[in-house]
Order: structure tokens, then sequence, then C-alpha cells
């Protein structure tokens, strides 16, 4: 495996995810100001599938985001995280929980367009996302939360709350 300071890249065509490797993503987490970090199991960023193992620390922003013509999905691994569904003018309209503790839900899949945010509720949320390729950017929205820690906190809590 090949590393940045807040991703491990797959390098062989077999890659065993252990309790090790979930580990170093945690430290790699704390240690980076967006306070997450990624196994991509994917070898090209053109390929048509996208796998990766996601570690996101309780005190990460993902700013919410939509990806056009693609599709998602997570699966618990540890944790348990709040995806956040907003409108066109950033209404928020559903949240989904998920839990990898065995209470509710651990998997979800999402096949649209939407604006979308992941909030973690516990201190590390560890998943496994699917999405297809190839890798392309996320489209962010223009009523996003300022980029100032309480904007960005008051946002979440609104998630938390709905």
């Amino acid at each position: 495996m090949s590393e940045t300071p807040s991703v491990l890249y797959a390098k062989d065509v077999v890659t065993v995810v252990s309790e090790d490797i979930v580990t170093k993503l945690k430290s790699m987490a704390v240690a980076v100001p967006l306070k997450r970090a990624r196994l991509c199991l994917h070898l090209s960023k053109d390929d048509t599938v996208q796998e990766m193992v996601i570690v996101l620390h309780r005190d990460t922003y993902i700013r919410p985001h939509r990806h056009e013509g693609k599709t998602e999905s997570f699966h618990m691994i540890e944790g348990e995280v709040l995806i956040g569904f907003f409108d066109d003018v950033g209404e928020l309209q559903q949240t989904v929980r998920l839990s990898a503790s065995g209470q509710g839900s651990f998997l979800y899949r999402l096949s649209a367009s939407l604006w979308h945010t992941v909030v973690p509720l516990t201190e590390f949320a560890v998943f496994h996302e699917v999405t297809t390729g190839p890798f392309s950017a996320s489209e962010f929205p223009v009523w996003e939360p300022e980029n100032r820690p309480e904007a960005i906190q008051r946002f979440k809590e609104r998630v938390i709350q709905q």
C-alpha cells in the first residue's frame, strides 16, 4: 500500500482490510485538519467501481454535496452516522441514521443526485463506501454554511436535531 497523510491506496489485486488498517486510518484521521482518512480499494481513479473504507472523526465536516449521474452506498463497520438530505434551497428533507451496533439500519444506497451531508455521531465512524466511477468531483451548493467553525457547528446541529 502507498499513502498520503489521509489516504492509503491499495496496490495489489487482492486487498484485505484488517483491524490494524482501521486503527491506522483512525490515527491518520486525527492527525490531519479535515479529521478523516480513507483506504482506496480500487486501483485507479478511472475504475468503474470505486470502493473505499472511510474513517470520519467526530470533528470532521463533510460539505453538503451531490454527485451527478452516480450512485453511492455505505455499509457501516464501526460507529454511527447521520446522513442529511436537502432540497435545492437547503431545507433539510430527510435524515438517515446508520449504525454498526446492530441497532437499526447499517446500510444505505443513494441512487439519485440529491444534496447530502454525513455527520458522525460517535468519536469515529467507519464505513465501506461504494460508488460508481470513474472519479469526478462533487458539486457543492450555494446555500452551504460559511467556512467558519461556529457556522459549521450550527449546520451539523441542525441536521442532528431534525
